[in-house]
């Protein structure tokens, strides 16, 4: 819907960490896809509620920091980029026509190499339309879809962005909309879920394992959707609302790029993150060591589901199923080593090939 109130609008501590994240991230994405050694003819950047591309202080939105991240990283020669810019406002499709014209006076590449089309429309009626209109299908697309959660992003659109080729998906999820509204919403809620209702049962939880609740939803939801490799974490600003990201890919590359990109963002903004499936909520403000307390928890309770288990399966664990690295791991484990929590089958320190266990509790006298 159009933005209430002034366009363009200030820029909140969450948002700078979010794009400090796609930034890095598509400093990556861009040069492996257009100019690595198994590069495509042409990708897609597409965002389903743009915006107007500036906030009233000045700072650049995400269409700026995306093309910036083409132009920087990637010769003109190399490949065609396609960008697809989507918003139902018509001031904030006005000024982002503006935005782009002021920050790149000089077109850096051609039409022909950087087509770019804004549209005033929704997210759910006009992005695919636009993608069909782009010939963006067939090649890899990155759809940044980041509508604060309000909107629902089109399940649809899910469906064929995941079967599409090496393309991905970054939706950016506020929990606490589909907690307040989940008893006057109806079916089409259920559809942002792929049409199962089992989100609904969030009104039987207790405060604190809402928002969790809601996450596991969607997660699940993006899995069945066909995006095989996901990451989800949580954005903690320390003044206002934390919000979820959740990282949609068909490749395990795409995870340890976006995460190597979490981990890199300049977390002095007042700006942390923190693992959803963490029950102590820990967040990780720290900028210049992990804070590893977290992950030890994660990976004590993974031992209990699986017993003994290798350490390179721990560190799959931790790419896949954590916000953690997977190099974090044995550092994440030594703790429990030391208080004797879990041994090290054939003892000797712990490597990748070490085979590990917890240790029985023993029994009270």
């Amino acid at each position: 819907m159009p933005v209430s109130g002034q366009v363009p609008w200030s820029c909140e501590q969450h948002t700078v960490a979010k794009h400090d994240i796609y930034r890095r991230y598509l400093e990556r994405w861009f040069p492996i896809l257009l100019a690595g050694s198994n590069a495509y003819p042409s990708v897609t950047y597409a965002e389903g509620f743009s915006g107007p591309g500036i906030y009233s202080g000045g700072e650049h939105g995400s269409p700026v920091i995306a093309m910036r991240a083409l132009i920087e990283k990637v010769p003109a020669t190399k490949g065609v980029a396609r960008f697809a810019f989507i918003d139902d406002d018509e001031r904030c499709v006005t000024m982002l026509g503006d935005t782009l014209r002021a920050v790149f006076p000089n077109r850096p590449r051609s039409d022909a190499a950087m087509p770019v089309k804004i549209v005033k429309g929704t997210c759910a009626t006009h992005l695919e339309a636009t993608l069909d209109g782009m010939n963006a299908w067939g090649q890899p697309i990155f759809a940044n879809l980041d509508s604060w959660g309000n909107v629902p992003v089109p399940y649809r659109l899910l469906q064929r962005l995941a079967a599409n080729v090496s393309s991905e998906v970054i939706v950016t999820l506020f929990p606490q909309h589909f907690v307040r509204f989940v008893s006057s919403q109806g079916e089409s809620a259920d559809k942002v879920f792929g049409g199962d209702p089992t989100w609904r049962t969030v009104v039987d939880l207790a405060p604190a394992a809402k928002s969790r609740h809601i996450l596991t939803a969607y997660r699940q939801a993006l899995c069945k959707a066909g995006f095989p490799y996901l990451l989800d974490f949580e954005l903690i600003p320390r003044k206002g609302q934390p919000l979820y990201l959740i990282f949609g890919t068909g490749h395990p590359l795409g995870v340890k790029k976006m995460k190597d990109s979490l981990w890199e963002v300049d977390r002095t903004q007042g700006v942390g993150f923190r693992d959803p499936r963490d029950e102590q909520a820990e967040t990780l403000f720290d900028v210049d060591e992990p804070l590893l307390g977290p992950l030890t928890r994660l990976l004590a309770r993974k031992l209990q589901e699986s017993g003994p288990i290798r350490v390179e399966e721990l560190r799959d664990f931790a790419l896949f199923e954590t916000v953690y690295r997977p190099e974090h791991v044995i550092r994440a484990l030594k703790p429990l080593v030391d208080r004797g929590a879990i041994k090290v089958d054939g003892g000797g320190a712990l490597r990748r090939s070490s085979l590990v266990s917890l240790v029985p509790a023993s029994p009270p006298r």
